[in-house]
């Protein structure tokens, strides 16, 4: 592979210049990718109700466990992918590339498999009452057969970004968002499939985008393409990517059982704090209120992602080529841009909650007020998150997955999962939405720490 002007400009053009430009269409692909999941809970709060926003809500950890397969590779593999690309080792690059691709299959039929098998006891498990299981099963056994296209999708975006070419991974997810909002209108609104016409929106979505991504690998003009000469997985590449990708995993992995947790105590102490509103238990209310807060949030945290996975393959390409002043300047300009934006965010969530909520629910006074309580506790920490962020990004750009390991340990399981079993105990529903903020805040001082301490030991 010859060198790439697109390429260089990531270890010469301006730091903000240079980031920017690959974060402004990370941001939209994340915000674009957010509406898989905002415009289904959209349509069928408006054509089926609270009750089959509680059966997608619950469906969550199991979506969440699919996304995490795809980031072991995708993030581990592109990780490795940008440190080769900086040491200008284009044949291992290659290497790299292929192997992810057939491994990324692999994760999808497994996932496939055993969400089949194991659906009904898990959904269980997550908190899925009797009312709410029928609505979560016939959701979820179509959402499985899309698994490749969940996994391939979001796992080789990386490899586009990281090859410079932003813009054209932002167009592949626009393309499948965009085919999601008409089908869930065409489905659900106007053919009347309820909960699956919703799902075979977004499968039926993930397809064509999916296949507008393999487009992008096929082409003359591509720097590094998918070659079946390349296909043949090779032990150490696949253990480096595995050992790379594991860490920003374990955020999914552990928001995957933070989420059944979280769902078990929503129809736990929801049940002991709500009565029955419309025929809903207050389990099931619970549970369709965090449902619409999660949709309203990630219309926050996705875009914050994209600025900062966006300035991944920076940082990874700079470390790679030893320019460690171009690494510091990246991390520092991603801190403050991205504390900006959160801190303007979250003014306006908090001042105008209940119109971010109004739309999944336009009947149902009772669920509007339920939720803009829930989520006034669930954001009240919210300018602390960019911190834990940008610090983890760092880490895993410069190919250091123990210490994102630890850092991601450090949230999901040693903070948050503990205070999501311990506050209830003594605030009831209120406990359960409080969890959040007070791990938001233990997490920004763990990972200053480590940022300061990893940046003194670079020359």
């Amino acid at each position: 592979m010859m060198e790439n002007k697109k390429l260089n400009a990531m270890g010469s053009a301006g730091i903000p210049r240079i980031i920017l430009q690959f974060s402004v269409p990370a941001i939209i692909s994340m915000l674009v990718e957010a509406l898989y999941n905002i415009v289904d809970r959209y349509f069928v709060g408006q054509g089926v109700g609270s009750i089959g926003i509680g059966g997608i809500t619950i469906c969550f950890p199991i979506a969440l466990f699919i996304m995490a397969m795809s980031m072991v590779v995708g993030v581990g593999g592109n990780t490795l992918f940008a440190i080769r690309l900086g040491e200008k080792k284009y044949e291992q690059a290659a290497i790299i590339l292929n192997n992810s691709f057939v491994l990324l299959i692999i994760m999808a039929v497994c996932s496939f498999t055993l969400g089949q098998i194991f659906m009904a006891p898990l959904l269980r498990l997550f908190g899925a009452s009797d009312q709410l299981l029928p609505v979560a099963s016939s959701y979820m056994r179509i959402i499985l057969l899309g698994a490749v296209f969940q996994t391939i999708v979001p796992g080789m975006n990386h490899f586009i970004r990281s090859m410079g070419h932003p813009k054209t991974a932002m167009t592949r997810v626009m393309i499948g968002a965009g085919s999601n909002v008409i089908l869930d209108w065409l489905f659900i609104m106007k053919l009347g499939w309820g909960i699956e016409g919703a799902a075979w929106a977004t499968v039926s979505s993930q397809l064509i985008g999916g296949l507008a991504v393999m487009q992008f690998f096929l082409k003359k003009s591509t720097p590094v393409k998918i070659n079946r000469r390349y296909m043949e997985l090779r032990a150490p590449y696949v253990r480096k990517i595995f050992v790379l990708g594991l860490p920003p995993s374990v955020m999914q992995i552990s928001n995957s059982l933070l989420n059944a947790i979280l769902a078990w105590s929503l129809t736990t102490y929801g049940g002991r704090s709500l009565p029955v509103v419309n025929g809903m238990q207050g389990g099931d209310q619970a549970i369709s209120a965090f449902g619409i807060i999660n949709s309203v949030v990630s219309i926050i945290i996705l875009p914050l992602m994209g600025f900062v996975n966006g300035s991944q393959p920076i940082i990874g390409y700079n470390y790679g080529a030893k320019k460690y002043d171009r690494v510091r300047s990246a991390y520092k300009f991603t801190m403050i841009y991205a504390t900006c934006f959160i801190v303007v965010s979250w003014v306006l969530l908090m001042t105008f909650t209940q119109t971010f909520v109004a739309p999944f629910a336009p009947n149902d006074e009772n669920m509007q007020k339920l939720a803009s309580w829930g989520m006034r506790i669930f954001l009240c920490m919210l300018p602390f998150v960019p911190v834990g962020m940008v610090s983890g990004n760092f880490f895993q750009g410069i190919g250091k997955p123990w210490q994102s390991m630890f850092f991601n340990a450090c949230r999901q399981i040693i903070l948050l999962i503990p205070f999501l079993l311990i506050m209830p105990r003594f605030f009831e529903l209120q406990g359960v939405f409080m969890a959040q903020p007070i791990a938001d805040c233990g997490a920004a001082v763990i990972a200053t720490i480590m940022a300061r301490r990893e940046m003194k030991r670079m020359p």
